[in-house]
């Protein structure tokens, strides 16, 4: 994993092109809230960012490391954070990725967890709606 630190709030994931929020966005969110907290935010001058897929938010895990699994040069907190990715068989949830062990896993839309935006060509998934 290689990340370029942008000094604008964003890193860079060299591998995929992606950019991604650097600190955790502040609080916790339902699935819907979340996904309209990326499409309302304006950070380092861009205003494209969204909610990341399963397959990017596991992406950046770093199974390496625990208490947090990423990588330092994220503000990360450890726990849970949502993706836009929904459970194939259950429109009621969606699959989130816990940073404390970066495990995955599927929950209620309701439920209130971390946020990290990204912005980028979307990494294409498997089982995800």
């Amino acid at each position: 994993m290689s990340y370029a630190d942008n000094q604008d709030g964003t890193v860079t994931d060299t591998a995929t092109g992606l950019m991604w929020q650097q600190a955790t966005a502040p609080g916790k969110y339902t699935w819907h809230r979340a996904l309209q907290y990326c499409e309302n935010l304006t950070l380092a001058g861009q205003s494209d960012w969204r909610l990341p897929n399963m397959r990017e938010l596991q992406s950046i895990v770093n199974y390496g490391r625990v208490n947090p699994s990423i990588d330092p040069i994220f503000g990360a907190e450890s726990g849970w954070y949502r993706s836009s990715s929904t459970y194939v068989s259950s429109p009621n949830f969606a699959w989130n990725v816990n940073f404390n062990v970066g495990i995955v896993c599927y929950d209620n839309l309701g439920y209130s967890f971390f946020v990290r935006a990204v912005r980028g060509q979307a990494l294409a998934g498997k089982g995800e709606a």
